[in-house]
């Protein structure tokens, strides 16, 4: 028997991280998320400076859509994020199945 066909499998305990995490549930696929978010949104924090002319309101959108791109892709200790929850739930939800109950009575004689 050949030793190279062997497949072993690896037990992880739970609390050992698998990759570079900034902070925990943080890690650089997130980090790259949060920058594609960061600049998707610095053109319309753009357009809304030129229409009135303060740094307040463009400041405000960049800091809620980074704000809100962290705590939506942050990981807790299931591994699973808001954004992968919802995925979840709309598969879950898709796959439901209604069964219609008809009442069938054997014993009654009208038809």
């Amino acid at each position: 028997m050949n030793i190279e066909n062997k497949e072993y499998k690896l037990y992880v305990p739970s609390n050992v991280k698998t990759r570079l995490e900034f902070f925990n549930g943080f890690g650089i696929s997130e980090l790259i998320s949060t920058g594609i978010v960061a600049l998707i949104l610095l053109p319309i924090s753009f357009i809304v400076y030129k229409l009135k002319g303060s740094f307040f309101i463009p400041v405000i959108i960049e800091f809620i859509g980074i704000a809100g791109t962290i705590m939506m892709t942050t990981k807790d200790m299931n591994n699973l994020c808001v954004i992968s929850q919802i995925k979840l739930m709309i598969e879950f939800a898709k796959r439901q199945k209604k069964f219609e109950y008809e009442y069938y009575n054997k014993f009654d004689d009208g038809e």
